[in-house]
């Protein structure tokens, strides 16, 4: 069946169309271009999103969960439960996160989620980042101390088999005794390294690169702060262009001014908006668990017992709304930051309105509100009408 999106603004996202029409048969995009230019083919359904903006899915390389659910659940109906919480904000690319647990129970969390990958190839969910578990206690952010690895090839290989293929990252600190090994052998499976949780210094960021380490994760936090004298992953990070960073902008995690400030160090061609959502993400304020964690949400900000954040309870429309309207951050470097980006570092191949390209594409409001979200060429998710 063809679909026709028409009479909005399209954001490629290198640049905007007004009074556009995006034209999609099967699960692909045909056409892009002024409404005007574009034929239409009878029996083709119209939808008329006039004052709505057209952009690419949003792609989200971090997420714990969200809607009350998390990936650490091991259940499937939780897995399911995420990927509509966030089909309703416009993500049709993510990556589910796990975070450090005892060996049998991570490896038992990958094999589940794994498996509802596999089995569920029309899903949003389209891989695992594995946030640790070989990170750096002094810098563990929520995570559970007692659930750290030490790292070891060996501890990584029953990961990876676990993940059946599917780990597309890993975040893990390069300055523990192996780690760099562990980046070696994940980089040669394919899978993305990034560096987080972590207190590594400068020239172990450099040999971390050499042995394929390509990410940051979550910049600013769970690493040190910038110093003149000591210069560690956040100089790093803003002088390497192999390394990419990740951005939480939730203007708790990071202030308006720093990233304003990374754009113009690192351009919006290397950062990548993520949401690092966690189970409290759309719920109400209260008590909830992570890694075995008393969490706190108020505000919409998530934190344990002792003040520090927990992931967050962020979408990724509202973080380019936050962006957009906070900085002087265009909304075609917004939306790419937030699409194209990430699906270029895990080799997701969407993020962009082309011809032939994956017809993932998401309307919204002028407050950035989801009004509709299509995955692969189907409506996976209409905003409903207000009562009359």
């Amino acid at each position: 069946m063809n679909l026709a999106l028409v009479g909005g603004t399209i954001v490629t996202p290198f640049r905007k169309i007004s009074n556009g029409t995006v034209l999609i048969s099967d699960d692909r995009i045909y056409e892009v271009g002024l409404s005007e230019n574009v034929h239409i083919p009878s029996a083709t359904r119209i939808i008329d999103v006039s004052g709505m903006t057209v952009s690419p899915g949003f792609v989200d390389l971090l997420v714990h969960g969200g809607g009350g659910y998390g990936f650490a659940d091991a259940n499937i109906d939780s897995y399911r439960k995420i990927s509509e919480y966030f089909l309703s904000h416009g993500s049709t690319y993510m990556l589910g996160s796990l975070h450090a647990k005892p060996e049998a129970d991570l490896l038992t969390d990958l094999r589940q989620l794994s498996q509802f990958i596999i089995d569920n190839p029309d899903s949003n969910v389209k891989g695992i980042h594995m946030e640790g578990p070989m990170l750096n206690p002094e810098l563990k952010g929520a995570m559970n101390e007692s659930y750290l690895w030490k790292p070891s090839v060996d501890g990584f290989n029953k990961m990876w088999e676990a993940s059946q293929g599917l780990m597309k990252m890993m975040t893990i600190a390069p300055e523990l005794d192996g780690a760099l090994d562990v980046i070696r052998e994940a980089s040669f499976r394919g899978v993305i390294c990034s560096i987080g949780h972590s207190t590594a210094g400068y020239e172990q960021i450099d040999k971390a690169i050499d042995n394929g380490a390509a990410h940051i994760t979550h910049m600013f936090n769970a690493m040190k702060p910038f110093h003149h004298r000591f210069p560690s992953i956040v100089t790093a990070a803003l002088l390497r262009d192999e390394l990419k960073i990740e951005l939480i902008a939730d203007m708790y995690h990071v202030h308006p001014a720093i990233m304003e400030l990374l754009l113009k160090v690192k351009s919006a061609k290397n950062i990548i908006l993520i949401t690092d959502s966690i189970r409290a993400g759309g719920m109400h304020e209260g008590e909830y668990r992570f890694s075995d964690q008393k969490v706190l949400m108020k505000d919409q900000k998530a934190f344990l017992e002792d003040g520090t954040l927990a992931g967050s309870t962020l979408t990724l429309n509202k973080a380019i709304k936050n962006i957009v309207e906070t900085t002087d951050t265009k909304l075609t470097d917004a939306i790419r930051m937030a699409s194209l980006n990430g699906s270029k570092v895990v080799g997701g191949g969407v993020g962009i309105l082309a011809s032939g390209k994956y017809a993932d594409i998401t309307v919204f409001d002028n407050n950035y509100e989801i009004d509709m979200t299509i995955l692969k060429g189907k409506i996976a998710y209409k905003r409903k009408a207000p009562n009359n």
